[in-house]
């Protein structure tokens, strides 16, 4: 009897303390799913246009370009532009010596006018029948000859001067002061930056979207973000039959503003279709298992702060450099987690960067720069414990800590790499890991 009474009374405790962690667990469930709540930041689903290319890569050049070299031999003893220098048709960019080309247009000079006033005064005895026409025509040979060498010799002397036969820009120059160089010898490069060309290679089955006067668009990695105008200027008329390609060359105006330059490696998006005013997202919000395209979407739980994250299939059209036309499984207005996405799964407590933050955690932040000292003791003590569960984890995670070292303080970063570990398989998917 006495332990029957007993087993009641234990039964009796039992069952009240069951219903206050009934009536409490809600709401302690619901302290820690807010309180572990991801950081994310998000962005709206809104309408632009966004078209529709053909890519390929190329490199950039000159719209013309031209190797100017010495027409004479001899010594330099003058540079005057330097690579970089804008120039004109006919500007002088070195000097030879010319000491020797001026004594014999001096020379030259001087025969010219003995052989003509020798003409002159044979010119007024044949008039008088006192002088043979086979002298005279002799002495005007004479002086014809003399005008001729004269007039090389100053041909000669001109060309002590090297000037550019293009306007453009000087780009390479290969002669120093006291060089000495031959005639025919390169001594300088100019081009010409306006336009640009950009000659790519596209499949034959694209070749019936692209015409002359199409527009196109022309992105660099020195310049990263910012897209050059270009447009279709030429297009040959044959396949390549081994590659099965046909070149198209794309023209850019006013040499994308200084900042393009031959040479540089370069992206071509010819435009074929444009879609206007459709709903668009930025291409990282979109997070991929498998072959299904999908997002995460930012919920707000009512007035409170924070929210949860709700994973959605879309529909994809276009794309661009920056975003993604969305066909289905998206509104306007709605907000796609853009950073903080990584290893979220559907109904993950979330909050915004900077909302909803504990006021002890950001006093430990101001404080410290960092997370309050009970939370880092925690954070060590569980990456140590993964760590020696699974040692490749710790191999990954100390080469990536070289790299990035807020790896060690921050939990947005941490739970990222997590993530990533787990798509790589060094750790068990979120069904098998360790608690």
């Amino acid at each position: 009897m006495f332990r029957f009474q007993r087993w009641c009374v234990v039964g009796v405790i039992a069952a009240l303390t069951g219903c206050g962690e009934g009536e409490r667990g809600p709401a302690r469930r619901g302290e820690q799913r807010r309180g572990a709540a991801v950081p994310v930041r998000v962005e709206p689903v809104n309408r632009r246009d966004i078209s529709s290319s053909i890519l390929a890569n190329t490199t950039l050049e000159a719209f013309q370009w031209v190797e100017v070299r010495s027409r004479a031999s001899g010594q330099v003893v003058e540079i005057l532009k330097e690579e970089g220098d804008r120039i004109n048709v006919g500007t002088v960019l070195a000097r030879l010596d010319s000491e020797e080309p001026a004594l014999q247009v001096k020379r030259m000079e001087v025969a010219y006018q003995e052989a003509r006033r020798a003409f002159e005064r044979d010119e007024k005895l044949y008039k008088r029948e006192l002088l043979s026409k086979e002298r005279h025509e002799s002495s005007k040979g004479q002086m014809d000859r003399a005008q001729t060498e004269l007039e090389q010799a100053r041909l000669n002397l001109s060309y002590t001067s090297i000037v550019s036969p293009l306007a453009g820009t000087v780009t390479i120059r290969s002669v120093e002061v006291g060089n000495v160089v031959t005639a025919n010898q390169a001594v300088f490069s100019v081009a010409d930056f306006d336009p640009l060309l950009a000659r790519i290679r596209i499949p034959e089955k694209n070749m019936g979207k692209v015409a002359i006067g199409q527009g196109a668009r022309v992105s660099v990695e020195s310049a990263p973000g910012r897209l050059f105008r270009g447009v279709v200027k030429m297009i040959s008329p044959v396949v390549d039959p081994e590659s099965g390609t046909i070149k198209v060359t794309i023209r850019i105006p006013g040499g994308g503003n200084g900042i393009l330059r031959p040479g540089m490696f370069a992206s071509v998006h010819i435009i074929t279709e444009v879609h206007r005013n459709t709903l668009v997202i930025p291409k990282k919000a979109l997070v991929h298992e498998g072959e299904v395209n999908q997002v995460f979407v930012y919920e707000r739980d009512g007035d409170k702060s924070g929210g949860t994250a709700v994973r959605r299939k879309v529909e994809m059209g276009f794309s661009d450099n920056e975003y993604l036309e969305i066909l289905n499984g998206l509104t306007e207005g709605e907000q796609v987690i853009t950073v903080g996405h990584e290893g979220l799964r559907p109904g993950t407590a979330v909050r915004l960067v900077g909302e909803g933050v504990p006021a002890t955690t950001a006093a430990g932040a101001r404080k410290g720069g960092g997370r309050p000292d009970g939370d880092d003791n925690q954070m060590k003590a569980m990456k140590e414990r993964m760590f020696a569960r699974f040692p490749d984890l710790k191999k990954a995670y100390d080469a990536r800590v070289k790299g990035d070292p807020d790896l060690a303080t921050s939990g947005e970063k941490w739970r990222a790499f997590m993530g990533e570990m787990r798509r790589k398989g060094v750790l068990p998917s979120r069904g098998g890991r360790p608690q």
